[in-house]
C-alpha cells in the first residue's frame, strides 16, 4: 500500500515537471515573439524632401531605443507605396500624401494622419491670380518627378479641368530643384505638395519676387477630389512686418499619413507613435498644435493597436519597464495565466513533495527493517540470528549516515528507536533458542 502511495506520488511529481517545462517552454517561445526587431525600413523621398527630413528625425528618435531606422530615397508617394504595399515591397513603412491609392487587398493600414500637405503654386508673374490650372497653356512647369505625389496630384487636377494641361511642358524638379528652376527663369512656376514646414519653401516664401498663388475655387476642388481639404494662409502669414502674403492664400491640402505593413511589430508600431507625437504635434501657419497625429482623415484601414495609441496618453509605466514590455502589456498579462496554472499548484504541492523527499530517504529503509522483523520470528540457528544481526547492523549505518535539514532528522531517530527495538527482538530470540547462559557471543559490528 505504502509503495503504491509512493509510486502515484512519483507520477505527480512527474506530471508536475513535465507541465512546468512545457509551459516554460511556450512561454519562453512567446516572450522572443514579443522580443521586437531591432531595426525598420522607412520609405521617404529626395534627399532635401520635407519626407526625407521627418524620415531621419524619425531615426533620430528611434535610435534612443537602440532601433535602427533605414531610410529608403525615393521619387514620393506614389513609389512609396509601391515600396510598402507591392509585391516586392522592401519598406515596413512609409509616408503617403493623401489620395495616394493603396489596394485594399495590401496588408497595409495607417499609423496616423500626420501632417497637412498644401498644393503650393508658386511663380514670378507667370501665371493669373487666383490660378486657375484649367487655363494654363504652354507653360514650363516644375511638377514633381513621376511617382512623386506632387505629379499625382497634377494628374488630378487634369482630370478635373478636362483639358488644357497637357500642352505644357512639365519638368521632371521636385523640391530644391523645382525652387532653383523658378528663380533661375528655367521654369515658368513650380507646383509642390509639401508641409509649410518644408526646408526647400522657406526662401522661397521670403522672397518678395515669388507669388504664392491662391487656388480658384479651392471648395469646388474638395467636392471634386474628395482627398483634399481647404486651407488658409493668413495675410502676413510669412513675413508679419513686411505684411507678406499682402492677402490670405486659398489652398487646397491633402493629409499627409503614415502608414505601415500589417505584420508590423506592435513595440515598432508603439515606438512609432511615440515618435510622430514628437515630432508632428507642433503648430504652424495652418496647424493647430497637437491637431497630428491623428486618426482623422487618413482614407484606409487604421491599425487597431494605433488608433488606441493615438486615443490616450503614453502609459506612465515607460518611466519603470522597457518600451516593448508596455507596448505588449496586455500580451504579458496572458503569460502569466499559465505561469499562475502551473505556479500556484506547485506552490501548494513542493513544500509536501519536499517533506517526503525527506521522509522517503529514511523510509525506504523500512522494508529491509520489516524483513529482518520477519526473519528473527522464524531464526533456528546461531549463523541466521548472526547474518539477520550484521543486516541489522547496515541499516542502523545507512540512517546515521543520513545528512537531514534540523527539522526532519526526527524521522532518522525514530528509525533508529525502531532498529533498536528489532535488535532487542533479536536478543530475546537468541535466548530463547539457547538460553541466557548458553547463547554465543554477539558479533562485534
Amino acid at each position: 500500500m505504502r509503495l503504491e502511495r509512493l509510486d502515484l506520488t512519483w507520477v505527480k511529481l512527474l506530471f508536475l515537471v513535465a507541465l512546468t517545462i512545457a509551459v516554460l517552454v511556450f512561454v519562453y517561445k512567446r516572450v522572443m515573439a514579443l522580443l521586437p526587431p531591432d531595426a525598420v525600413v522607412i520609405a521617404a523621398g529626395s534627399q532635401g524632401s520635407a519626407y526625407y527630413g521627418f524620415a531621419d528625425r524619425y531615426r533620430q528618435i528611434l535610435a534612443r531605443d537602440g532601433i535602427k531606422v533605414t531610410i529608403l530615397e525615393t521619387a514620393g508617394s506614389v513609389e512609396n507605396a509601391a515600396r510598402v504595399a507591392g509585391p516586392d515591397a522592401d519598406a515596413d513603412v512609409a509616408f503617403l500624401q493623401g489620395g495616394v491609392p493603396v489596394p485594399a487587398d495590401r496588408p497595409v493600414s495607417a499609423l496616423a494622419a500626420t501632417f497637412l500637405e498644401p498644393l503650393w503654386i508658386m511663380h514670378r508673374g507667370a501665371l493669373e491670380t487666383p490660378a486657375d490650372p484649367a487655363h494654363w497653356r504652354n507653360l514650363r512647369i516644375a511638377g514633381g518627378a513621376e511617382g512623386s505625389g506632387t505629379r499625382f496630384v497634377i494628374d488630378a487636377l487634369a482630370g478635373v479641368a478636362g483639358q488644357g494641361l497637357e500642352t505644357n511642358t512639365f519638368l521632371p524638379l521636385g523640391g530644391d530643384q523645382a525652387g532653383a528652376a523658378l528663380l533661375s527663369g528655367e521654369a515658368d512656376a513650380s507646383v509642390f505638395v509639401a508641409p509649410v514646414t518644408a526646408p526647400y519653401l522657406q526662401p522661397l516664401f521670403q522672397d518678395t519676387t515669388v507669388t504664392t498663388a491662391s487656388i480658384r475655387d479651392g471648395a469646388a476642388l474638395t467636392r471634386q477630389l474628395p482627398f483634399v481639404r481647404q486651407a488658409t494662409i493668413p495675410r502676413a502669414g510669412f513675413d508679419y512686418a513686411a505684411e507678406h502674403p499682402p492677402a490670405d492664400i486659398n489652398l487646397i491640402a491633402m493629409v499627409g499619413r503614415l502608414v505601415a505593413r500589417d505584420n508590423l511589430h506592435p513595440a515598432l508600431v508603439d515606438r512609432l507613435i511615440a515618435a510622430a507625437r514628437k515630432v508632428h504635434s507642433s503648430r504652424d501657419l495652418i496647424t493647430n498644435e497637437d491637431e497630428f497625429p491623428s486618426e482623422m482623415n487618413v482614407a484606409m484601414p487604421m491599425n487597431p493597436q494605433a488608433a488606441d495609441l493615438l486615443k490616450k496618453p503614453p502609459s506612465p509605466l515607460y518611466r519603470f519597464l522597457p518600451y516593448w514590455i508596455v507596448a505588449q502589456v496586455n500580451s504579458f498579462a496572458l503569460l502569466l495565466v499559465p505561469l499562475l496554472v502551473v505556479v500556484v499548484p506547485l506552490m501548494r504541492v513542493l513544500p509536501g513533495l519536499y517533506e517526503w523527499q525527506m521522509r522517503s530517504r529514511v523510509y525506504r529503509r523500512y522494508p529491509e527493517l520489516r524483513d529482518i522483523e520477519r526473519a528473527a520470528g522464524n531464526a533456528s540457528d546461531a549463523a541466521e540470528l548472526e547474518d539477520l544481526e550484521s543486516r541489522l547492523g547496515d541499516v542502523e549505518r545507512e540512517v546515521s549516515k543520513l545528512s537531514l535539514p534540523m527539522r526532519y532528522r526526527e524521522y532518522a531517530y525514530t528509525m533508529r528507536v525502531h532498529i533498536n527495538l528489532v535488535r532487542q527482538q533479536l536478543e530475546r530470540k537468541r535466548r530463547q533458542l539457547f538460553g541466557e547462559e548458553d547463547a554465543p557471543p554477539e558479533p562485534t559490528s
